[in-house]
């Protein structure tokens, strides 16, 4: 075995997680090539195969390589320890926090609400990921993730926390007039997201309304805020956050039953509990408005 770049693990790890080139890349900041080729050069330092290819293209861990890999990652959780030492030690928090949650949640909660966060640690950097998918805690896709449902999968080492309660309240666009609400459809969910619960009260209340369905279904809430923004119809919304946006109004449920609510969940994982930059941002998320 030849002596080897310390740096080379950090690829090992990008490429686990991302179990593809670009991916891996993308992660990283670089080009599928370099990814390549530093993974090639590890293997040959080490003399052994980190890595094969399965059906689907993705690259999977051989058994030496989760050997690697377990060290690798308690090299990277050491790094990570130095830079929230220096942070301490300097009286400035420094690093970075990677959130995922749903394009709403980031754009409409975190997004408005970040200033304070960089006011009171600046030098702290956030990565928010709108990502429907809940990326994996374990595999290290994400530090934190904010979801509308305590997920039932995770395993034992990510911790879970309810944050808050966000309820959803009808809008329609500002620009329609009063008398043209009663006729405004109802912006529906498609198929596979049928079972939300906001979806299923919409698909309710546009059974029982003249005015029936729009012409369109969405998937998630950020493309049924702005369609509900342009006047293609009426929708339910996170009240308090869409109550702000004065391209929107509130529309009146008359009849219709009480409007649902959802939790805010955050996920975490233990290793990284002890962790001042994600100990901070934790303490900026619990104190956010939800409703």
């Amino acid at each position: 075995m030849q002596s080897f770049n310390w740096n080379d693990l950090k690829y090992l790890i990008a490429l686990h997680r991302s179990e593809t080139l670009r991916a891996a890349a993308r992660h990283l900041g670089t080009s599928d090539t370099t990814v390549a080729r530093r993974i090639a050069d590890l293997q040959d330092k080490l003399g052994v195969t980190l890595f094969l290819r399965d059906s689907a293209g993705r690259y999977v861990l051989t058994e030496i390589g989760h050997a690697v890999l377990i060290h690798a990652e308690t090299t990277e959780r050491a790094a990570i320890a130095v830079e929230d030492l220096l942070g301490q030690i300097t009286t400035r928090l420094t690093g970075v926090v990677r959130i995922s949650s749903v394009p709403v949640i980031i754009n409409r909660i975190l997004v408005p609400q970040i200033g304070r966060l960089q006011d009171q640690e600046p030098g702290l950097t956030l990565e928010l990921v709108p990502e429907a998918r809940l990326l994996d805690l374990n595999k290290r896709e994400a530090d934190l993730a904010l979801r509308f449902a305590r997920p039932a999968a995770g395993g034992l080492r990510v911790k879970a926390q309810k944050l808050g309660r966000v309820t959803f309240d009808l809008f329609a666009s500002s620009a329609l007039a009063e008398s043209a609400l009663p006729e405004t459809p109802w912006i529906d969910y498609e198929d596979a997201h049928a079972s939300l619960p906001q979806a299923r009260w919409l698909a309710n209340a546009a059974q029982r309304d003249p005015a029936g369905p729009a012409p369109l279904k969405v998937a998630d809430l950020e493309t049924a805020w702005e369609a509900a923004a342009q006047g293609l119809g009426k929708t339910l919304l996170p009240g308090a956050v869409a109550a702000a946006d004065t391209r929107l109004q509130r529309v009146d449920v008359r009849h219709q039953t009480t409007t649902p609510a959802r939790e805010v969940w955050l996920l975490s994982h233990a290793d990284q509990s002890d962790r001042a930059s994600v100990l901070a941002v934790k303490n900026w998320l619990n104190g956010l408005r939800w409703s």
